[in-house]
């Protein structure tokens, strides 16, 4: 599956076998438990990941209830970019809703990459940009579109979702009542 962080990378910007191979050593893989986090709430995120197999979460504790801001899963990144990028306490949770074996890069791995080649900052201008219109995209949906659109939107954009994802998740994701989303699966 590193063939195709690979090939993507390769796309992005031109990365010689040594960047390659210098990227690739600065990684470091794990495995994380289902129900276990990445990132927890009020801690500092200091890696982004790159999940490999697995299902991972963002979410807040909004009135005691976990609210999905986000999921990533295989061959995407993971991280809290507010608080990786700032050093900031996190004000968001990171965890996994299927085992997930993930390739992470440390904050302080990722500077000493840039400074050895600095090629790799267009990956981070590439997948920051990417993240952003992401959450612009949820976003308008979210406030543009009716229930019933939010749910065929990310059954058409997240199709591979829907039946790893617990429907409540889902449900809060979309803004949507638990029973609102039964009766529009209906």
């Amino acid at each position: 599956m590193t063939d195709k962080l690979i090939s993507e990378i390769k796309n992005i910007a031109d990365f010689s076998a040594a960047d390659i191979d210098l990227f690739l050593n600065s990684l470091s893989e794990t495995f994380i438990k289902k129900g276990e986090h990445f990132l927890m709430l009020g801690n500092v995120s200091r890696h982004i990941g790159y999940i490999k197999s697995g299902l991972m979460m963002y979410y807040k504790i909004i009135d005691g209830v976990e609210v999905p801001a986000d999921f990533a899963k295989e061959n995407e990144w993971v991280a809290y970019l507010k608080s990786f990028s700032t050093g900031s306490i996190s004000d968001m949770s990171i965890k996994a809703i299927e085992v997930t074996q993930i390739l992470t890069l440390s904050n302080t791995a990722m500077i000493e990459l840039f400074n050895k080649q600095p090629k790799f900052l267009a990956l981070r201008n590439y997948y920051v940009e990417l993240s952003f219109l992401r959450n612009i995209e949820h976003t308008s949906a979210l406030s543009t579109l009716n229930a019933k659109q939010r749910y065929y939107k990310f059954m058409k954009d997240r199709s591979d979702l829907i039946n790893r994802v617990p429907q409540y998740y889902i449900a809060a994701y979309l803004g949507i009542k638990p029973q609102s989303l039964s009766r529009i699966r209906k």
